[in-house]
């Protein structure tokens, strides 16, 4: 552990207890306890008495601006996320993974990979500042101990966190960040995710209310892509998000979008139902027919993972369309047969037959996003734009509108979609997927 983090953590260890007894003693007394204002009235003594007892045993006197920096750190140890703080204010930083009290991983949009010193000197520590965060930090309270070893939820400023104790050999925790929570579509042609005529048409399809999946890989891009396509919905819709926890982020702008629901999934207390489930937790297949109630004209669900699928393809097939949503896939053909597969697993009464009908009946577009590692960067593109509709038996027929050609990234196939004249009435021109050429792609450029 370096110095000034020994110092930190010696001025935060004095400071718990007496900011405990002062925030008792005003509470016995009817007093307001706001631990944070006790902290930083009572911080100034403590750190002076520290600092002393630092320079007595050898060390450097800080001057002022480090003083202060102790001063900070000590406080976001205490009532903020501590050492992650800095981590977190290094835009380039797009993944965060930590175990235990090792230095961390830190993966850059670049595709760059750096060790940093560890955010606590223990393992154990590590453990309690996950507790603090996940009671503190969150929307509502989370817990994270030996009867719930997993947590799942979102930072102050909109971070996933995805946390694992006791399952694992040592804590381990995963942050992604979101980089570019307002970009629209044309900011993500201008970073090279999407030629011209994959945006003019994937910007008719929400117009048109189609329902849209988009697939890829981890880190390909797909929740920046379905945040891109959030953004062409009328500012006037009302349409509801559905979340494991909170990463598009659409509600912390009511500017643009005044109208819309957010649904956050919700954990359970320590306490079971006679159905297993815990006291108190509300799951996405619920929060699904939930969102039916709320006259939301789309949904949107952050990410397909399993029971929830069932729900939204019934919804979808009653009429809820232009939804989106986004599922890992290598392909758009995988994410056919993902889909399918997450339906027989949700439901054992469902044969493969009738997955697959519903899946042809329900999804309009399948987008596959590719991540490619270059030199120097990553490259996050579409690969694959995919129309469905039913086709033999009942099964899901592909018409490929987009696909990658000769190495080249994917242009138009010159095939049109059965649909077209409903692309067409939210502006589309169908000549994008006839004419020769590459689809309008911009200079090659290192993606979002």
């Amino acid at each position: 552990m370096s110095a000034d983090a020994e110092l930190v953590d010696r001025v935060q260890r004095r400071m718990a207890p007496l900011v405990q007894q002062e925030s008792a003693r005003r509470g016995a007394l009817g007093e307001p306890r706001d631990d944070r204002a006790i902290a930083e009235a009572l911080l100034d003594d403590v750190l002076a008495a520290a600092i002393k007892e630092w320079a007595g045993s050898g060390r450097p006197f800080l001057d002022f601006r480090q003083e202060q920096q102790i001063r900070s750190a000590v406080l976001a140890e205490m009532f903020g996320l501590g050492r992650l703080e800095a981590l977190l204010a290094d835009d380039g930083v797009e993944n965060i993974d930590i175990i235990g009290s090792d230095p961390v991983w830190l993966s850059y949009h670049d595709g760059r990979v750096e060790r940093v010193a560890g955010i606590a000197p223990t393992d154990q520590a590590v453990v309690q500042w996950l507790q603090r965060i996940a009671a503190r930090m969150g929307r509502t309270e989370h817990t994270i101990n030996d009867a719930r070893p997993l947590l799942n939820m979102e930072l102050p400023g909109g971070e996933r966190l995805a946390a694992a104790i006791g399952v694992t050999d040592r804590p381990h925790i995963s942050i992604r960040r979101h980089r570019l929570p307002t970009a629209g579509l044309e900011a993500l042609r201008e970073r090279g995710m999407l030629s011209t005529a994959q945006l003019a048409l994937l910007r008719a399809a929400v117009r048109a209310e189609k329902n849209v999946i988009i697939c890829g890989r981890q880190k390909a891009g797909k929740t920046t892509l379905l945040r891109a396509l959030c953004w062409e919905v009328p500012a006037t819709e009302r349409f509801a998000t559905l979340e494991t926890e909170f990463e598009l982020g659409l509600h912390r702008h009511r500017d643009r979008f005044p109208a819309v629901v957010a649904f956050e999934e919700r954990e359970g207390n320590s306490e079971r139902w006679e159905n297993g489930k815990p006291v108190g937790g509300v799951d996405l297949p619920r929060l699904v027919w939930q969102s039916l109630r709320m006259h939301a004209a789309r949904t949107v669900v952050g990410e397909v993972r399993g029971g929830e699928i069932i729900p939204m393809l019934n919804a979808l097939s009653a009429g809820g369309s232009g939804s989106l949503s986004t599922l890992h896939a290598r392909s758009a053909a995988q994410a056919i047969h993902r889909m399918a597969l997450l339906c027989l697993e949700a439901n054992s009464a469902w044969t493969p037959e009738f997955a697959y009908e519903v899946v042809a009946n329900t999804i309009d577009l399948i987008v596959y996003v590719e991540l490619v590692q270059q030199p120097g960067r990553l490259d996050r593109h579409i690969a694959e734009v995919v129309a469905i509709e039913p086709g033999e038996y009942g099964r899901p027929a592909r018409t490929y509108l987009f696909a990658p050609e000769d190495g080249r990234r994917s242009v138009p196939t010159g095939n049109l979609p059965t649909d077209i004249e409903d692309y067409e009435r939210g502006g589309f021109d169908r000549t994008w997927l006839t004419s020769s050429g590459d689809g309008g792609w911009l200079a090659d450029r290192s993606t979002p």
